[in-house]
């Protein structure tokens, strides 16, 4: 039988090269999603509040605190999420309901 004379980097290379495949699926695998939205669109107002849904928008935070009291004195409890655009006021899900009706009367 002959043997070459570099028979003895067969084990390492087949090493280094298994090493590499597995880098490269950890990172595919493991790897933070990719934004749906394209970098040069408008973001979206409303975001993904958890527990809480927008129940009504305004333009200022004068006016969102004004409804936020109102809401308080009613037994519901609320907070204000804001941006530059404006200001949304956020509710739980259970409360949604009872809290449109007073927001809209």
């Amino acid at each position: 039988m002959i043997v070459s004379s570099y028979h003895y980097l067969v084990g390492p290379l087949v090493a280094v090269v298994a090493l590499g495949v597995i880098i490269l699926m950890c990172r595919w695998v493991f790897a933070p999603p990719r934004r749906q939205q394209a970098p040069d669109a408008a973001p979206v107002r409303g975001g993904d509040y958890g527990l809480l849904v927008s129940i009504a928008s305004v333009r200022t935070a004068a006016d969102a605190e004004m409804l936020r009291s109102l809401l308080r004195d009613a037994g519901i409890r609320c907070t204000v999420a804001a941006d530059a655009e404006g200001a949304d006021l956020l509710v739980f899900r259970t409360d949604a309901l009872r809290a449109r009706d007073l927001v809209r009367s």
